[in-house]
């Protein structure tokens, strides 16, 4: 490798690490907030949380690589551009083209990354996801504050009024009323709640109940009730990759979700000479703007994106596709070979 090659590549590291890493810390608190919003309605330890964190690793890396890509690209050639470091290369006898095709293996190797996450990581560490976090609903310890408004169990509003020394609960009350108006209630004067291995029970004691129909309240008084919450999953196997994606043909929320992740991880690479077009110019006639050229890729990649996750279709994917290639194309053609 030259020494050009090692310059040129070691300023776009730096400036890649100097975004990644703090975006990284910033997306990760995002989806530690939401780990905690979990932990509070399931006991969690440590060892648990960490796994859980490790789930959504693929997630993690796939919002912030693209993100990090675009404004290192950007940062690095307008860097280059102000402080007249393109100047001192061409005069050494590197042409535009040579010195955009120097980054261009990065490029690759940063698409093949975010290819391999989206196709494969994504679809496995997603059913884990989901068979872990319904797993331990089914299996943890249901947590029911005393004088704590917005509490459920099932399909039914609940309030305690306060909690025994045994683990029992005082004055239960559950309420709840359906889309018509129809409504059940249970009041209470003790509770317990079990977990037997399959499912939440939770027995009131000594208590009424009442329910309404179209045409009248029935009500009830009953020694012992009990409700059954989360019966235990039937897991199926763990999908591979080539499964799961596999049913994006007869799923249009899957294939939608594939066309999504696929762009993404394409669009950083096709983008290039948009971004190199940006912020590529002669500091004694020009004015960078780094920041906004960020912003502007940014929308070019992620409206685009959204679109498919919501509309998207393999032709729609692959027009946005052929119109970011042309668009780069054509810009680096107009604002960087003819001028420079």
């Amino acid at each position: 490798m030259g020494r050009t090659r090692r310059y040129i590549l070691g300023t776009f590291t730096r400036n890649y690490l100097l975004v990644f890493l703090p975006f990284l810390l910033i997306v990760s608190l995002v989806f530690v907030i939401q780990l905690s919003i979990l932990s509070s309605k399931v006991t969690l330890g440590f060892t648990e949380l960490t796994q859980l964190f490790g789930y959504m690793l693929p997630d993690i890396f796939f919002y912030t690589i693209p993100f990090s890509l675009i404004a290192a690209l950007a940062n690095t050639f307008s860097r280059f551009s102000a402080e007249n470091e393109f100047v001192a290369l061409f005069s050494l006898g590197h042409s535009p083209r040579k010195i955009l095709s120097m980054l261009l293996p990065s490029l690759m190797i940063v698409t093949l990354i975010l290819l391999t996450l989206s196709l494969l990581l994504y679809p496995q560490m997603k059913q884990k996801l989901n068979a872990f976090k319904t797993q331990k609903i089914a299996e943890a310890t249901l947590n029911i504050t005393p004088n704590k408004l917005s509490q459920n169990f099932g399909n039914f509003h609940l309030f305690v009024d306060a909690k025994a020394k045994d683990g029992s609960y005082k004055n239960m009350v559950l309420f709840n009323r359906d889309k018509e108006g129809k409504y059940q209630l249970f009041i209470a004067k003790k509770a317990q709640v079990t977990n037997d291995g399959n499912r939440f029970v939770l027995t009131l004691e000594k208590g009424t109940g009442e329910s309404s129909t179209a045409r009248k309240i029935e009500t009830v008084r009953y020694e012992k009730l009990s409700f059954y919450q989360y019966p235990r999953a039937h897991y199926r196997n763990i999908l591979t990759s080539f499964e799961y994606w596999g049913k994006a043909q007869k799923d249009d929320g899957r294939r939608r979700k594939l066309l999504y992740l696929l762009f993404v991880s394409v669009a950083p690479l096709l983008t290039y000479g948009i971004i190199a077009a940006l912020t590529f110019y002669n500091p004694r006639y020009q004015r960078g703007f780094s920041s906004l050229a960020i912003f502007i890729v940014a929308l070019i990649i992620y409206i685009p994106a959204a679109i498919l996750q919501k509309y998207g279709t393999p032709l729609l994917f692959g027009l946005f596709c052929l119109a970011l290639l042309a668009a780069s194309l054509l810009l680096v053609r107009r604002k960087i070979l003819r001028k420079f």
